[in-house]
């Protein structure tokens, strides 16, 4: 796994050196992430197993914190890997495990967490704490499973709690907001959720952590959108 992610990063991002050593690996790796989660629909379009259904509940605990709650549901998969990218100074740690068992340790494979997971059944659940370096503040990382959707259905439900008080900002993916909650439904999980947010109100501007993440978003939306045409012809 470590070295298709890696020859993803090289692909997408030959310009090696245009930019600072940081914000290449950030930026390769995060969009490397997000088109491993769609290319492992590619060669699992017409094989188990399949990730039916998933329920994200994040809890904003600061813009560099966060509290993750995921409900998974896969038919045909004996052993899950999940993987979470990681800056330095960062990290997930995880919190809390039903409906399966781990498979050894978390262990670090180049810029992510791999936590390989046994189900006792279907549908299983996990809860783990992320923390961000300041680079990458307002965005929370998804443990995403290695298992593609159906690429039909909209299963996959992330809800999102931001502290009391606060109004968002553009956020991606879209939310429907009430107050500091918002939810979507979305047919692919993405790489992660990033919400800037301020408690009075005051513009938000675009730093490079917003302009990495936005790009990461366009080719993960890219990709999605190759794919279901993929499956549609």
């Amino acid at each position: 796994m470590v070295e298709p992610l890696k020859r993803l990063e090289e692909g997408l991002f030959p310009f090696r050196g245009a930019v600072s050593t940081g914000v290449e690996r950030s930026l390769g790796t995060t969009a490397a992430l997000s088109v491993w989660a769609v290319l492992s629909s590619f060669s699992s379009a017409s094989a188990a197993p399949v990730l039916r259904e998933a329920d994200v509940e994040i809890v904003v605990t600061s813009s560099l914190a966060c509290e993750v709650t995921m409900t998974l549901t896969v038919e045909g998969a004996s052993e899950i890997d999940h993987r979470v990218e990681t800056f330095s100074g960062g990290g997930a740690d995880l919190v809390e495990l039903r409906g399966a068992r781990p498979v050894g340790d978390v262990r670090s494979i180049g810029r992510t967490q791999s936590l390989v997971l046994r189900p006792d059944q279907a549908t299983y659940s996990f809860r783990y704490r992320a923390r961000q370096p300041d680079q990458v503040a307002d965005r929370c990382p998804i443990w995403l499973p290695a298992v593609p959707t159906d690429g039909r259905s909209r299963a996959l439900s992330i809800r999102i709690q931001l502290p009391e008080g606060s109004i968002p900002g553009h956020s991606m993916p879209s939310f429907e907001w009430t107050g500091a909650r918002g939810s979507t439904r979305l047919g692919h999980l993405p790489a992660f959720v990033r919400v800037p947010y301020t408690a009075d109100g005051e513009a938000l501007g675009w730093g490079i952590g917003r302009v990495m993440d936005a790009v990461a978003v366009l080719v993960f939306g890219a990709l999605t959108v190759v794919w279901v045409w993929r499956r549609r012809r």
